[in-house]
């Protein structure tokens, strides 16, 4: 991974990255110089390293007649992060107020591609119990580290999971057993269904209804009597 593309996970866009790193390169160096060395258009350019400035990642100086731009110590991103980290966690309490508020209207969202239903999986796990239908092999198959992943933060947040899985899922189901233990609860689906490639997810006031085939895409419903019937549904299917 280059380092454009790493800058890129903590927040900056390709062009943002591509400036960041030319000016850590050459440093002081005017608009012109740094359009031409990006290739970047240059009224873009200016946008850029208003962008940057705003991040507080550059700084700018008067060169002449004319105005140079510098990276400052990389050292600021550390800083930047640590700001966000702080603000957000001031913040958390009244977003989460809001987000309950919000949770007691139907809605339906869509998400589209893998990572954005990491998101859905992620959700669930504010929740106290989960209810499950679904391809824990297909999940393993597309996604191990990050089926690993939940499945620790399952364990260490003590949520208690039912689960219904394909029969082609019981060695997948079996090792989730033997991980989480007591909190996770398991029934298997007749193996004339074949290994269904979706999952489905239940919790709080929310349904998640997942296609793990190509294109992967999920959506999540939010209604407390839809909830209440699949639950119901979920019920049924364990027996």
């Amino acid at each position: 991974m280059t380092i454009e593309q790493k800058l890129k996970e903590i927040g900056l866009n390709s062009s943002e990255s591509a400036v960041y790193v030319y000016l850590l390169k050459n440093g002081l160096s005017t608009p012109p110089q740094i359009a031409k060395g990006t290739k970047i258009a240059r009224t873009n350019t200016y946008n850029l390293l208003r962008s940057l400035q705003e991040k507080d990642l550059i700084q700018r100086q008067k060169n002449r007649k004319r105005f140079a731009y510098a990276a400052k110590n990389p050292e600021s991103l550390l800083r930047q992060a640590e700001h966000i980290r702080k603000t957000t966690e001031e913040l958390l309490p009244d977003l989460k107020a809001l987000h309950k508020t919000s949770t007691h209207k139907p809605s339906i969202q869509f998400y589209e591609g893998w990572d954005e239903v990491q998101e859905i999986y992620l959700a669930s796990l504010e929740a106290e119990s989960i209810h499950a239908i679904g391809s824990l092999q297909k999940l393993d198959t597309i996604a191990a580290k990050f089926l690993s992943e939940y499945q620790h933060q399952i364990k260490k947040r003590r949520i208690i999971f039912h689960d219904v899985l394909t029969a082609e899922s019981k060695k997948a189901g079996e090792l989730m057993k033997n991980f989480v233990g007591e909190l996770y609860d398991v029934r298997y689906l007749n193996a004339r269904f074949g290994d269904l490639p979706t999952d489905m997810l239940i919790w709080n006031d929310t349904i998640a209804l997942i296609s793990l085939e190509e294109p992967v895409f999920g959506t999540v419903i939010t209604s407390k009597h839809l909830a209440q019937t699949f639950r119901a549904l979920h019920a049924s299917l364990k027996g």
